[in-house]
């Protein structure tokens, strides 16, 4: 078992703070399990957004 779970995070920015709105599991080097799924929400999110939208990548410690 892997000691963090390793996410992407799309956000977008409202008034100067940036808000998490979906993510996608990845593995440690932040390739996504479901990438097709993970391009389409981009796009659709960079398309249909009125706010600047970007991607992180985030690793959490796992819960047992």
């Amino acid at each position: 078992m892997n000691k963090y779970t390793y996410y992407k995070v799309i956000q977008e920015n409202w008034n100067g703070l940036w808000d998490d709105v979906d993510f996608h599991e990845t593995n440690s080097q932040f390739f996504c399990k479901d990438r097709k799924l993970f391009k389409e929400n981009l796009k659709a999110y960079r398309e249909n957004s009125p706010a600047p939208v970007r991607v992180i990548r985030r690793r959490e410690l796992a819960t047992t």
